[in-house]
């Protein structure tokens, strides 16, 4: 515990310097910021022409950082220096054995997520200094500045996972490879199979269009002269649409599906008990995007979960019995799952 108060003050000491310096488009683990604002920030870069991205993920990233490059980088004065380099090498327990760590960063350590952005400060000023290099011309032949071309790139990270958006593949794919020689100075590489390139619009070599970040799938839908969007008057022709992504709707029934479960012994207020947090913050992550469908779709698979929940309590009983049991009207709601409780308002599922 005195470990990981000192590791807070510490952070509190590095924190307000760091964060003077980081990148406008570096959105994790930092205060103030969140997913939401990292996926508002995809869609303003291509909500008014359609991009290829490269979605990549790094690997092992907290495991891998290499000690001597993340202090180079830090610059602190040399009591400082020498504290954090003995929490990087403190070693990992694994029961009674103990294991030398002579990379990366210490997992769940208080400071271990300021020292990782630090570790990846760096890469959206690169590919702005590349971007100066891009052979981009002006319908009459003439070079971009190099305002232009800097504003034509976006790389939006959170954490270790990040987006590079252009409109032109072979650019994507140049900064792919720079970012790629980039990270092997700190000793970290790409992740092969989470690292794809992709249009936000058509079909790109058998992939299909859009992409998932951060549990968010983004992808554009072409769409008629009536609900296409309009910049300077001309039809767009698409509408960038942001929706939960498939993942992580599997990922939440099977949470809400295993709760259920779990609690089949249970009273009916346990139950509620337990799964409204589940809904709640699952709901509250995606209410900033398209999720209304999704949102109806996974309470029908839920109610029907809780159906066979009270069939199984019950199994003399038919369904006629079992909904009136558990099912009430709240107001204007019909078939509420919720308790019954004389003079007490009901518990009830979200």
């Amino acid at each position: 515990m005195y470990d990981r108060a000192l590791q807070g003050l510490v952070k509190l000491a590095l924190e307000p310097e760091w964060e003077a310096l980081f990148e406008p488009n570096s959105y994790g683990f930092r205060p103030g910021r969140s997913c939401q604002d990292a996926i508002g920030a995809i869609f303003l870069a291509i909500n008014k022409k359609a991009k290829y991205v490269l979605d990549a993920d790094i690997a092992k990233c907290f495991d891998r950082i290499n000690h001597e490059q993340l202090l180079r980088k830090l610059n602190t004065y040399p009591t400082l220096r020498k504290q954090i380099l003995a929490w990087l090498k403190a070693g990992v327990m694994d029961g009674k054995e103990l294991f030398p760590t002579s990379e990366g960063t210490p997992q769940g350590g208080v400071i271990s997520p300021l020292l990782a952005n630090i570790a990846l400060h760096g890469m959206e000023n690169e590919i702005n200094k590349l971007a100066d290099t891009f052979d981009m011309k002006r319908p009459d032949g003439t070079q971009l500045s190099k305002r232009d071309k800097r504003q034509s790139v976006s790389l939006i990270r959170y954490a270790d996972d990040f987006v590079i958006l252009h409109e032109d593949i072979t650019i994507v794919q140049r900064c792919q490879e720079f970012i790629s020689e980039w990270l092997k100075d700190m000793g970290l590489e790409l992740k092969p199979s989470k690292t794809r390139l992709a249009h936000t619009l058509e079909e790109y070599n058998q992939e299909k269009p859009g992409f998932d970040f951060l549990g968010f799938n983004i992808r554009q839908f072409k769409a008629g002269k009536y609900t296409s969007g309009k910049v300077r008057g001309k039809l767009l022709g698409f509408k960038t649409i942001i929706t939960p992504s498939k993942k992580s709707q599997k990922r939440h029934y099977k949470k809400v599906a295993e709760t259920i479960e779990k609690h089949k012994g249970q009273s009916q207020a346990v139950l509620i008990r337990h799964l409204n947090p589940i809904i709640r913050g699952w709901c509250n992550y995606f209410s900033t995007v398209v999720s209304q469908k999704v949102f109806e779709r996974l309470k029908n698979l839920t109610y029907w979960k809780l159906i066979k929940w009270g069939t199984k309590r019950h199994r003399n009983k038919g369904r006629k019995w079992i909904f009136p049991k558990y099912f009430q009207k709240i107001g204007d709601n019909n078939w509420v799952f919720a308790t019954k409780q004389e003079g007490k308002n009901p518990m009830r599922l979200l």
